[in-house]
């Protein structure tokens, strides 16, 4: 394409993919609206061995999402006749240099994540993904309102506050110090950049997942406030951040030294009370601006 002059001067994504069909055997396309239509898998592994990050395809909707915000286009997934699949994004103001003169300025006209085997695993980039560019979703695995929340854990991970007060100022003072599990999931939460939300905030997060059962108005749930009768929005049913079968998530306040505050969230309601420092079956959730 770059030989016959026609890599360049395309005004969107969907433009360059019209000529780019003339080059590939591209059986079929799909806009960002529909991106899991033609690319598979539907959800892949990025980041670190230690640190995996596990993302959603179809929010790969933008240039942005494959870490080019300057280029103001949308993506577009295609699938090749040997199966391979494609999310692709195009930038308008790209340049490339003279491939047989070898002169003139080169700029990035492509963005892309390729999976070779298509369904096939282990999906994971730098294995059977190649990745032009970086994922980027804002770092957010949950954008919820105005804020962002992180997957939901387990918090069974214990802080000897006895000994190292870092995550429990209190925690000399805590019966409990020697398995203090919400410092542990305040140190979680830090790790991820994020903190450990305040009552305030998963009351919030509460008031954006529900909706009345009766007639599937809003609510708005207070910081101290257990609300019944209520249902989960159809849009946090399938892929809810948090789990509603009973789980409780701790929140950063302290009703005591060995004590925190926390939020139960059920199908039909969701309420607030406080427990000990040292259960290890709770679970927790951290949110950031």
């Amino acid at each position: 394409m770059n030989v016959d002059g026609v890599m360049t001067g395309h005004e969107s994504t969907e433009d360059f993919m019209n000529t780019f069909k003339n080059y590939m055997k591209v059986i079929k396309t799909c806009d960002n609206n529909d991106i899991n239509k033609c690319y598979s898998p539907k959800i892949v592994q990025t980041g670190s061995d230690s640190e995996p990050i596990e993302v959603q395809t179809s929010d790969l909707k933008t240039a942005e999402n494959l870490g080019n915000s300057e280029w103001g286009t949308n993506t577009m997934s295609f699938v090749i006749a040997d199966g391979t699949t494609v999310i692709m994004a195009y930038n308008p103001n790209c340049a490339y240099a003279d491939p047989i003169e070898d002169t003139g300025s080169q700029v990035s006209c492509l963005g892309f994540m390729v999976d070779v085997n298509g369904k096939k695993g282990p999906n994971k980039v730098g294995d059977d993904i190649a990745l032009k560019g970086q994922i980027s979703l804002s770092n957010c695995d949950n954008p919820i309102g105005d804020m962002c929340w992180s997957t939901d854990f387990a918090a069974n991970i214990a802080i000897d506050t006895c000994n190292d007060t870092t995550y429990d100022k209190q925690g000399t003072a805590n019966s409990y110090c020697s398995t203090n599990y919400w410092a542990g999931a305040i140190k979680a939460c830090k790790d991820k950049g994020m903190e450990l939300p305040t009552r305030a905030q998963l009351a919030q997060l509460a008031s954006e997942l529900y909706v009345n059962s009766s007639d599937g108005s809003a609510v708005t749930i207070g910081a101290t406030e257990n609300k019944s009768n209520l249902k989960v929005k159809e849009a946090y049913q399938e892929n809810p951040p948090i789990k509603y079968t009973g789980y409780t998530y701790w929140s950063s306040e302290e009703r005591y030294a060995n004590r925190a505050y926390l939020r139960g969230f059920n199908p039909t309601d969701s309420g607030w009370s406080y427990y000990n420092k040292d259960y290890s079956y709770l679970r927790a959730i951290c949110v950031s601006n």
